[in-house]
């Protein structure tokens, strides 16, 4: 490479220069074409892009009639088409002169707009040419400029150079003859042999010793057969140097044709653009590295949130593999360990429906994978990620039955990915994931991304089994402050206690049920807020000193919440608390009367109770009072009614009814319909059907309920 095109290169690499640009507006561009007679000033041939420029122009005709025609005129203004314009690039190709690029315009054909088309000359004497019939020619090439910013800048940048020959010496042109067998080269300018190396001892032969292993067919025959028929052609194909060094050659091939209209020659542009190609390459190849690393991304991000999702660890475990199956992998299964330490298959999913049964029977051999295999050596620690290729020695050492050898080939292996799935620093499970026979093998790459995921999904496995743990943990804990109601004659009694679907923590909803010592029944509903430990102290707390205060002298509910009001101040607890405390009468001790109990009430801020008669109506008791631990002195109203025999008492804290999309009254609305409905049903499955109808998706709060029937002795 000369001195010239090196620094043309390095231009184009950084895109600092207007010149490095230059070449790329014209290069790939279908040109107008023009054999020019020196001697006589005047144009044989033209090509048909020619002929469009300059239409109705017969030839032969003088280059100023044909420059007329196409309406030419130079960026100056100039009006190239004038006989006294000696310093038109037109007019001094016609002296024998060479012109190595300068900027013209044409008028368009329409006349729909004032814009003119610009223009790129090239003018290169063939005095050079061994064909008597070209060596009085001279090839003009007007080259179409469509990248507008570099149009801005042609000019200037080519007065800039020392010389305009960099365009020319970028730019290789050949002329052939159809009309000789084989369509010989009949002409080369010097920017050929630099380009390709090879130099006059080529004339006479088909250009297609350019062409070598790697070059596109397809593209050739294109060629062969656009030179066949006469048509203009652009091609970019792999050409071979001389020295045997590959390049990429685009090339346009136009036809010239005579005044008569018959095909002459084909002239063909052609420009070494493998720097360009290249760079394309390049940034394609990193576009296709950017857009696989977003993908990969967006899948371990699916994956993970997919798997936060799932509270269950069951749940978790079994979903894991049907996340990255097919996407990913052609099958996948999870292996993982028991209470005892022991490995189980949790799940298998394989991406062909067809298979179920197989995947189905695989899960069922819970031993079939040896302590030998891929997948156990990395649950226990003593191999890290691993990329393998399955073959039949995996196998033989890798499972525990002839049976679970045939499942794996049918299911297909192909190569395998096994990656621990780890989490607080200790493996608690692996997974395995297979490509299966048609699918291309796993790379270095998935390697990485299945270790990445491994990860994820071991973080995303162990917190929910620790969220299942603490939520059993504190489910055992809250129940074990709410103990069961005691037995009371003449009553029907249930009790309901249902944690948050979506919360692992104590809460302060409680209930009670018990006797006095004179017989009376006493419940109690109550709701401490907050949804945490000290909530559950709290209720605890509230819980044993309401217990303690109506057992003791039988008290009243209005008297039980005025002393609690008093201890709470006077102890100092700041706890706030909603509550009802609700007191029936005992049985008459001789048994007589209508069955009927009569009822006090009082209501510190919580909601009203149900009621449903035996009839079936169903209405809300009435209550008034502030919440707990506002201070003593508190005004506790207590209300009266009587209980007919048949009639249920439903009590119940807030989590049954509040919704955040509802109003209160339509939801307590929906609860009355709801009792209405159930009225008649065992007060146990009157609390199992009203959890069930009113919480259909579960609820973000805790939920208490008390229900009472009074029924015959």
């Amino acid at each position: 490479m000369d001195g010239t095109r090196s620094a043309f290169a390095g231009d184009l690499l950084t895109g600092g220069a207007a010149v490095a640009g230059l070449p790329r507006v014209v290069q790939g561009q279908p040109g107008a074409v023009l054999l020019v007679h020196v001697a006589e000033g005047t144009v044989l041939f033209a090509n048909p892009l020619a002929e469009q420029l300059a239409p109705r122009t017969a030839l032969p005709c003088s280059v100023d009639d044909w420059s007329r025609a196409a309406g030419l005129e130079s960026t100056a203004g100039d009006d190239i088409t004038d006989p006294a314009n000696a310093a038109s690039p037109l007019s001094r190709i016609a002296r024998g002169e060479p012109v190595h690029g300068e900027r013209v315009t044409a008028a368009r054909s329409s006349d729909m707009s004032e814009e003119r088309e610009a223009l790129w000359v090239i003018g290169l004497p063939m005095n050079d040419a061994p064909v008597d019939e070209l060596s009085s020619l001279a090839l003009v090439v007007l080259l179409p400029l469509r990248e507008e910013g570099m149009v801005r800048e042609a000019q200037e940048s080519a007065e800039r150079l020392h010389s305009r020959a960099v365009l020319a010496s970028d730019l290789s042109f050949t002329i052939s003859d159809p009309t000789k067998p084989d369509n010989p080269l009949v002409w080369t300018n010097p920017a050929f042999e630099r380009v390709t190396g090879y130099g006059r001892e080529v004339l006479g032969q088909n250009c297609r010793f350019l062409q070598g292993p790697g070059t596109d067919r397809e593209a050739v025959a294109r060629i062969r057969r656009a030179l066949e028929t006469g048509d203009t052609v652009t091609e970019l194909l792999l050409n071979y140097r001389k020295d045997g060094t590959a390049f990429w050659n685009e090339v346009v091939i136009s036809p010239v044709h005579d005044a008569d209209g018959r095909l002459t020659h084909f002239v063909g542009v052609q420009s070494d653009v493998t720097l360009r190609v290249q760079a394309e390459r390049e940034r394609d190849a990193a576009l296709l590295d950017a857009r696989d690393a977003r993908h990969r991304l967006e899948f371990l991000s699916s994956v993970t949130d997919r798997l936060s999702e799932v509270l269950d660890p069951d749940t978790a475990q079994d979903l894991l593999p049907s996340l990255v199956v097919p996407d990913f992998a052609e099958w996948a299964f999870a292996t993982l360990l028991d209470g005892n330490g022991r490995a189980r298959h949790v799940r298998a999913s394989h991406a062909n429906p067809a298979l179920a049964t197989d995947v189905e029977r695989f899960q069922d051999l819970h031993t079939a994978l040896g302590e030998e295999s891929i997948s156990l050596q990395v649950l226990r620690g003593r191999l890290g990620p691993t990329l393998v290729t399955v073959r039949d020695r995996h196998l033989e050492t890798g499972v525990t039955t002839a049976e679970a050898a045939t499942l794996l080939r049918r299911l297909g292996l192909g190569s395998a990915i096994v990656v621990p799935l780890r989490a607080r620093g200790e493996v608690r499970g692996s997974l395995t994931l297979l490509s299966g026979p048609d699918r291309p093998p796993f790379t270095e790459d998935d390697l990485a991304t299945a270790t990445d995921l491994g990860a994820r999904a071991g973080v995303a496995l162990e917190n929910a089994r620790l969220y299942a743990q603490q939520r059993q943990s504190s489910e055992t804990l809250q129940r074990s402050l709410l103990s069961p109601p005691t037995r009371s004659a003449g009553l029907s009694i249930a009790t309901r206690y249902h944690p948050a679907a979506e919360a692992a923590q104590v809460g302060g909803d409680w209930y009670d049920a018990f006797t006095q010592p004179d017989g009376c029944t006493v419940v109690v509903i109550g709701d401490v807020m907050g949804h945490d430990v000290s909530a559950a102290a709290a209720m605890g707390q509230l819980r044993t000193l309401v217990r303690g205060l109506a057992y003791d002298r039988s008290a009243q509910p209005d008297e039980v919440l005025r002393r609690l009001d008093r201890l709470l101040a006077g102890l100092g607890l700041t706890t706030l608390a909603t509550a009802i405390v609700l007191q029936l009468d005992a049985l008459a001790p001789d048994g007589t009367g209508d069955g009927s109990r009569g009822i006090r009430w009082c209501t510190a801020g919580h909601l009203p109770p149900v009621v449903a008669e035996p009839d079936g109506s169903v209405r809300l008791l009435p209550g008034e009072g502030i919440v707990l631990g506002l201070g003593a002195g508190q005004d506790r109203v207590q209300q009266e009614a009587r209980l007919a025999l048949g009639s249920t008492l439903l009590l119940y804290t807030d989590g049954l009814v509040e919704r955040r999309d509802q109003s209160m009254e339509v939801r307590l609305a929906e609860l009355r319909e709801a009792v209405a409905d159930l009225g008649n049903q065992p007060v146990e499955a009157l609390c199992d059907g009203l959890v069930e109808r009113m919480l259909p998706k579960g609820s973000d709060d805790d939920v208490a309920i008390v229900a009472v029937r009074v029924v015959e002795v």
